[in-house]
């Protein structure tokens, strides 16, 4: 059986918690919205995460996303870090994604707000309605999804682990409406036992993450430390990279570099700054471009698909270029990430 989950914010007013807990299973509470400033937390966070551990209601934490930039994202990570420490969730913790006019960098936003969460420790999510779901967050795959659709079934393809059904619920304690969602997923600590009736069947689930390490080489830094998917990037603005070490924690991968007025040098598939033959690409030259590629393993294909390396990099002092997949091209990939010609001083990976 599904298990009952509200979701709250100001907007509920001062909630009854006390006649709220043994009416649903859990709570998804909103912390803020935004920028990393204290005017944008929510005015009711403080009161329902301590009411909540008071009276053990089992909880998460949704943030309202506007970020529409890396500098906004990192700040967003920033503010739900800042509320988060402390405290204890065992339901995830979300950004939420609907806001208009961000629908491009979106998905870019998740990546860095997720990447940092899982980073701190934390099970990182991703909530938005069935539009975004279907045209703008097709790619975000490596995370929880919370589903928005009211109607009497979710129509989302894609394997989900919350269906937010309503926005007109009525539960004692909270006066006025109060979003209405069904949990298919007990994570951690959840269990029911505190609300009645019954749910359709829901989602499959997320898949595993897979984990990229990376490390970069420049000639005033030497190696720079490690870095794991997007909790950050690999490099010094600047600072132009000469080489390049990349590892994996599930499956298998190549690599290679294209120096700056030279030629593409050898791939490469280890993780080893010690060994010049095949744990990192480069030869101390100023790279242009970067080439990855990653094998799924055919278990891990079988039951969630073939999945892609997605990277980019960013030239001297300038703005990202656009992801690649892999070596793909046409529709808009290049086979590569990186501009022949021009030096490249950051690097992403997912």
């Amino acid at each position: 059986m599904a298990l009952k989950v509200i979701d709250v914010s100001e907007h509920q007013g001062a909630i009854n918690w006390d006649a709220v807990k043994g009416n649903v299973d859990g709570v998804i509470i909103r912390c803020g919205y935004g920028d990393n400033i204290t005017s944008q937390d929510d005015k009711q966070w403080a009161r329902n995460i301590a009411e909540c551990e008071r009276l053990g209601i089992p909880r998460g934490v949704y943030l309202y996303s506007y970020a529409d930039s890396d500098a906004h994202a990192q700040s967003e990570l920033s503010h739900l870090l800042r509320l988060l420490k402390g405290h204890t969730f065992q339901l995830p913790i979300y950004l939420d994604c609907e806001q208009a006019g961000t629908e491009w960098y979106a998905p870019t936003a998740c990546r860095i707000v997720c990447e940092g969460l899982k980073a701190a420790g934390y099970t990182p999510g991703v909530y938005a309605n069935l539009n975004w779901w279907n045209n703008y967050l097709t790619g975000v795959t490596a995370y929880t999804r919370w589903v928005a659709q009211y109607n009497s079934q979710c129509d989302y393809a894609g394997s989900y682990d919350i269906w937010q059904y309503s926005s007109g619920g009525s539960v004692p304690g909270i006066s006025g409406r109060v979003d209405m969602n069904w949990c298919y997923k007990a994570f951690d600590q959840l269990g029911g036992g505190g609300a009645s009736g019954s749910a359709p069947s829901g989602g499959t689930g997320a898949k595993p993450t897979i984990n990229f390490k990376y490390r970069v080489k420049t000639a005033q830094d030497g190696w720079l430390p490690e870095v794991v998917n997007l909790a950050d990037y690999a490099g010094i603005p600047g600072h132009a990279i000469t080489d390049i070490a990349i590892g994996v924690d599930r499956g298998s991968l190549w690599y290679q570099v294209h120096v700056k007025g030279g030629v593409w040098l050898p791939t490469v598939s280890g993780y080893n700054i010690n060994d010049y033959n095949n744990g990192y690409a480069g030869n101390g030259q100023v790279i242009d471009a970067v080439r990855v590629y990653y094998n799924t393993p055919a278990d891990y294909a079988a039951q969630y698909g073939y999945q892609k390396a997605q990277y980019r990099v960013a030239p001297l002092g300038g703005n990202y270029y656009p992801w690649q997949y892999d070596n793909e091209t046409g529709g808009g990939q290049d086979g590569y990430a990186g501009v022949i010609g021009e030096a490249i001083d950051r690097f992403q990976l997912f």
